[in-house]
Formats: structure tokens, C-alpha cells, sequence
């Protein structure tokens, strides 16, 4: 049998999928990793640890589940949106890459709208972030002119990966969106925002299409990883737009949110349907004629983690504890006994796009228990995934909702989410990131029709109702929740 593989590199771990023949996933690993995080916004990965995960993956499937690596026939890569890759002369990294999530460059972002506001929005479709590229480069020119000047070329996360397969440096057509330094309309590099923002030409990577082959497998990463030299090696595109297209949503009726460290909020619509705005609500997807109209939070898993990690540190980090929190979060009744959390823990993106916000828990009481910071945990990421549902136009009309990302795997939260939106959801049977990509692998090599395979695995969704009484309730503490917003 010949397999496909998908990787996914994520905030906090890889996840490597293996497809058969038919496109169904059925060998799935991950390695979960540490960013190096600091209380000055810092949030920094050695890149050299993604593609180790990805090998610790491949050598799991290889002698745990006892598939020879070689049978796989093709691979494309997915992964974190942003963030800023830097890759030297000599082929290596100059320094850890800068994340998405890292906020070190509020100042520097600031300073570009000031700038450049106006043509960034008529440009990109938006005002920068500080999560965007274009910042953490102006940053590193202004902190570390150095390792700037050492950079032969940057990159992003998941396109990382395929160099260390490929030895081509390329950025793909979903990924340069959120890079701040892109032309959404033409869909490539804007020449004219890389000249006002100062970037050097030759430092900008060559760009391809999601679904293009940029090489095969060369003899060294055949012989790090166990895959077979040769193979095709198809870009990928980011997290968001794989995942998307795993499920093949399209039109505006459908919304996809995303339950990983980030919350994405997000539906695709053929470009026709804007191609005479002056400005574009949304970035280009993996495929080349459609827009995903999208909006993200900054800490929606990650809020989770964050509780895990701090509240039930005396259990083992890993899935196995988000059981017991669930139990214990069910344990306290709806609205958490006058707890509300606001989660951002690292500023926040949609809908406020300001960095300087922080996490806070209000209406702490001496009764007050962990359990109910952990159930106001998950009714707070619901709720701001809510207030940015509210803030869009575009997803006024919504009538169908589907669920994905690693949240999923929590009842509970799911029950507290759609009581919250007050809105059943379908959750598919195959929906992620790495799971799109190794898709994108097999069409862009040519080896299937993906979308017959999206068509049949979508058959086996779980549907999700939800509670009326239960999002009557969650109306009036929502209402408490944007008043403390600021709303």
C-alpha cells in the first residue's frame, strides 16, 4: 500500500498524518514542543526543533506502527501563519524564529500604520499587527540589524519545512498573506510595500502555489527523515487554509471555527464576489480564486493550556488531563458563579487588534475554587469567539457551522461553545490541518481528485445541537462580558 503524508507544524507541537489510498487518515502521530516564551512579549522557536518533531513523528509511524516510510509517495506541509523565519548564507538559521504570537514589535507596528496605514489596508486588507511579518522584520532591523544583514532569505514556519526536504527557499500564495508585504488583489509580493517598508528584494522568497510541486525529497532528508528520495513535495499553505480545505466549505452560508491555540473564525468565497471592492475583507486561500474572510483570537486553546499548565500542574502535561479538567469544569454551574475571564493572554487580535490587552478574571470571590477559574476559562473563549462572530458582516448570514481543531475533542467545551453561539455545529470525522495538507499532496502530485475524497469523509460528521435555555442564560452573561470589554 502507498501512503500520502500531511505534516502540520503548529504552535505547540507536530503532527504528521498518514492517508491510504482511498484518502482516509489512518496513522496519526505528534510531538508536542516549548516555544520560549518571556514576559516582554517574547515568543521564539529554534526552527531545527519543527523539523526534529517531524522526524520524531516519521520514526514513531515507522516503528511503532510499523510502515515503511518509503512507501509514502508524496508530502506537503502546513502550519503557524506568520511569524518570521530567518535562513543564512550558509543554509542554516540565523536565530530562533519569531512566532506569530510574539508582540515584541507593538512599537515598530505602530509606528508602520502611522506610515503606511492607509495603503496597507487598500494593500493587504488590513492594518498591520504585530503579528504580522512586515513588523518582526522592522523590529529586527531596529534590535538586530545583525542577524537582518546575516539573512540570505526569510520564510514561514511550515515553509521551513519543505526547504529542509527540498533544499528551495519559497513562501506559498496563503502563507505571504499574513506576511504584511503582500498584494491580496494580484495574489504576490507588492513591490511597492516592500519598497516603502525597506525590505530587501533579495531577501524576499520566491513564491509558488499551494498545490505546486517545488521538488522532491533530496538524499540528505531521505536520510534524516526514512522518506524516499525523489518523492514529490508539494508547498502547502498555512494552518487556516488547509484546514479549510480539508472540509471543502465554500460560499457564505458556512463558517469554520477553529478550536487550537488560536480561535480562526473563518469562511471561503470566490474572488468574483469582490473583485470591484477597493479593499478585500480577507486573505487569499490554498486555492488560487478564493478568499477566506477570517478573523482569529489570540488565546483560545492556548488559554486552556495555560490553565492546565498552571492550575493542574500536578498532572501530567498531556491530553489525558484535559479529561479530568472537563469533569471537574462540568462539576460548577453555568456562568461559573459571577467568574468571567477575558483571555488575552498575549494582547488580542480580532476584534480589538490591540496588543497592550491582557487576561484578567473578574468577580473573584473566597468561594471561588479552581474549577471555576477553568470553567470561565472555557465560557471566556467562547464568549470572544462570540464578540468576533458579532464584529464581521460577512458572517451575518451564517447557517451552517463546523467545528474543528483540537478543542473538538472536548464535550464539554463544544456544549459550552454552541450554548454560547447558540448554534449547532458539525464537527467532521477528518477536519485539520495536517490532514488538508497531505490532501494537497495528493493533488498537486497528481495522485487523486481530493475533493471526492473531502465529498465521502464528510459523510461520517458528528452533529452538535445545542441548549435554548442554556443560550438564554449565556445572552445575559455575555451582555456582562462586552460591558467589561469595554462595550
Amino acid at each position: 500500500m502507498e501512503y500520502i503524508l500531511g505534516i502540520d507544524i503548529g504552535t505547540s507541537g507536530c503532527k504528521c498524518v498518514l492517508l491510504d489510498q482511498e484518502g482516509k487518515p489512518i496513522i496519526t502521530k505528534s510531538k508536542e514542543y516549548f516555544p520560549i516564551t518571556k514576559a516582554d512579549g517574547t515568543v521564539e522557536q529554534n526552527p531545527n526543533e519543527w523539523y526534529e518533531a517531524a522526524i520524531f513523528c516519521l520514526n514513531q509511524i515507522n516503528k511503532l506502527d510499523k510502515v515503511d516510510l518509503k512507501k509514502i509517495v508524496a508530502v506537503s506541509v502546513t502550519g503557524q501563519m506568520q511569524g518570521i523565519t530567518l535562513i543564512g548564507k550558509d543554509g542554516n538559521p540565523v536565530r530562533n524564529s519569531i512566532l506569530w504570537n510574539d508582540i515584541r514589535s507593538e512599537r515598530e507596528t505602530n509606528e508602520l500604520n502611522k506610515k503606511f496605514g492607509e495603503i496597507m489596508e487598500k494593500t493587504i486588507g488590513f492594518l498591520v499587527t504585530p503579528a504580522l511579518t512586515v513588523s518582526k522584520i522592522a523590529w529586527l532591523k531596529e534590535h538586530e540589524p545583525s542577524n537582518w544583514n546575516k539573512t540570505y532569505q526569510f520564510t514561514f514556519a511550515p515553509n521551513f519545512i519543505t526547504y529542509k526536504l527540498t533544499d528551495r527557499i519559497i513562501a506559498d500564495e496563503n502563507n505571504i498573506s499574513f506576511s504584511g508585504l503582500n498584494d491580496v488583489k494580484n495574489n504576490c509580493w507588492s513591490d511597492e510595500l516592500i519598497r516603502r517598508c525597506e525590505v530587501e528584494k533579495s531577501k524576499i522568497p520566491e513564491l509558488t502555489g499551494c498545490f505546486d510541486m517545488i521538488g522532491t525529497v533530496t538524499e540528505r532528508a531521505a536520510l534524516e527523515t526514512g522518506l524516499q528520495e525523489g518523492i514529490p513535495v508539494v508547498a502547502g499553505g498555512g494552518d487556516g487554509g488547509s484546514e479549510k480545505y480539508s472540509i471543502g466549505i465554500e460560499g457564505m452560508s458556512k463558517m469554520i471555527i477553529r478550536l487550537g491555540s488560536a480561535a480562526d473564525i473563518g469562511m471561503v468565497v470566490h474572488v468574483d464576489q469582490f473583485k470591484h471592492q477597493d479593499i478585500w475583507p480577507g486573505i487569499r486561500g490554498v486555492m488560487r480564486d478564493y478568499l477566506i474572510i477570517s478573523r482569529y483570537t489570540t488565546a483560545c486553546a492556548a488559554s486552556i493550556k495555560w490553565m492546565r499548565d498552571v492550575f493542574f500542574s500536578e498532572l501530567p502535561a498531556d491530553s489525558n488531563t484535559y479529561t479530568v479538567m472537563d469533569k471537574e469544569a462540568s462539576t460548577v454551574p453555568l456562568g461559573s458563579e459571577g467568574l468571567l475571564y477575558h483571555p488575552y493572554l498575549s494582547g488580542e487580535n480580532a476584534p480589538y487588534f490591540n496588543s497592550s490587552l491582557r487576561a484578567k478574571f473578574n468577580g473573584i470571590n473566597s468561594g471561588h475554587r479552581r474549577k471555576h477559574f477553568l470553567r470561565a476559562a472555557y465560557e471566556g473563549v467562547s464568549f470572544s469567539i462570540r464578540d468576533v462572530i458579532n464584529s464581521v458582516k460577512e458572517f451575518e448570514n451564517v447557517q451552517e457551522v463546523f467545528f474543528v481543531g483540537g478543542g473538538t475533542k472536548s464535550k464539554f467545551w463544544v456544549a459550552v461553545l454552541t450554548d454560547v453561539l447558540g448554534k449547532g455545529a458539525t464537527i467532521p470525522q477528518y477536519c485539520d490541518a495536517a490532514y488538508g495538507a497531505a490532501l494537497m499532496a495528493g493533488q498537486g502530485a497528481g495522485i487523486w481528485d481530493a475533493r471526492s475524497k473531502i465529498e465521502r469523509n464528510l459523510k461520517n460528521s458528528i452533529k452538535v445541537g445545542f441548549n435554548e435555555e442554556n443560550h438564554q442564560k449565556y445572552n445575559e452573561v455575555f451582555k456582562k462580558y462586552m460591558e467589561l470589554a469595554g462595550k
